[in-house]
């Protein structure tokens, strides 16, 4: 694999961004740009596989830690976290690097960023490829509220709203919490102890409490690609990417202006999804409505794969995104 670069440093929308580079310069490159959006609790890195392959292919692409994370710059207070916020940020970075438009991937959060791009900058967007996290209607009430209904007070997003409380849990041994967060079920069997969280509550605050024997699963990486993500959160620690989490009901609030008799718009751009069926936070069935609110759409789905499918599974997501991209956009 390509060494994986040094990051640009890059002011946008009031912060400084970290992004990562590989391949050809745009105006050399003929092709699309294509900028890769991480999720929690991730960073850039994560897309290392996807960068390298598309950097090889001739793609001009960009992998940025996003505003909160890594070595990217993490300001205070909870409204800094907005969708507004986080999808002026993306903008800034194609300003920056004089791209009028690029094709956006996004896994887990990235996703959910993602498919709010056809929304809050449609006209920077050429299409649209989420991993795990599909486009979700607009929710019928404040979403934090339905998910204290349905999985209860534990249910880690909800622990989340209450600032301070969670990030000494997360930050106390930054190895041990990645060695949790990022596994995988047993030989892409699922399992009920395969899952990084209690499957009714979806306590994961307390299953990381409980220590590596409760966790199931078995470790996705290294020791040594663990230690990158250990290390970057050194940094920001966990505040700013749970802030994130902390705006569900002033993004849902916000999202009622794109409404259009209740519903949101058609988008109207190539778009893809591609789902594992062994994600238990985001299992594939919350993807079937995406066939009626995007056109044109196609979907992919990974057998035997948990949540964390451009790691676990690189060459399959490569395969499905590389070939939706070649009949897309030549």
């Amino acid at each position: 694999m390509t060494e994986w670069p040094a990051p640009e440093m890059v002011p946008t929308n009031g912060v400084t961004l970290g992004v990562y580079r590989m391949g050809p310069d745009p105006s050399e490159s003929g092709k699309p740009a294509v900028f890769f959006l991480h999720g929690f609790p991730e960073i850039a890195y994560s897309w290392r596989a996807q960068m390298t392959a598309f950097a090889e292919a001739g793609y001009s692409v960009f992998a940025p830690d996003q505003r909160g994370y890594g070595v990217s710059g993490s300001p205070e207070g909870v409204q800094q976290f907005t969708m507004q916020k986080l999808t002026d940020d993306l903008r800034g970075l194609l300003d920056h690097y004089g791209l009028e438009k690029a094709v956006f991937i996004g896994h887990d959060w990235g996703a959910i960023i993602l498919w709010q791009l056809p929304f809050y900058m449609p006209e920077r967007v050429q299409g649209c490829a989420g991993l795990n996290v599909p486009l979700l209607p607009h929710y019928p009430k404040d979403p934090i509220a339905m998910f204290r209904d349905r999985f209860g007070d534990d249910m880690y997003i909800v622990r989340f709203q209450d600032e301070g409380v969670c990030e000494p849990i997360l930050e106390r041994d930054l190895m041990q919490t990645f060695k949790f967060f990022l596994r995988k079920p047993n030989e892409g069997k699922a399992q009920k102890s395969d899952v990084p969280f209690e499957e009714k509550s979806l306590d994961l605050l307390g299953l990381l409490e409980k220590g590596e024997q409760a966790w199931g699963g078995e470790q996705l990486l290294s020791d040594e690609e663990t230690a990158v993500y250990a290390k970057a959160y050194e940094k920001n620690g966990f505040t700013g990417p749970i802030h994130w989490y902390r705006n569900f009901t002033s993004n849902w609030q916000d999202q009622k202006r794109f409404l259009e008799d209740g519903q949101l718009p058609h988008v109207n751009l190539p778009c893809l999804m591609i789902t594992a069926d062994l994600d238990r936070a985001c299992p594939p069935v919350i993807a079937d409505a995406m066939a009626g609110m995007c056109t044109p759409f196609e979907r992919v789905d990974l057998n035997g794969c948990g949540h964390w499918s451009q790691q676990e599974r690189a060459d399959d997501v490569n395969t499905a995104i590389m070939d939706w991209m070649q009949r897309h956009f030549t």
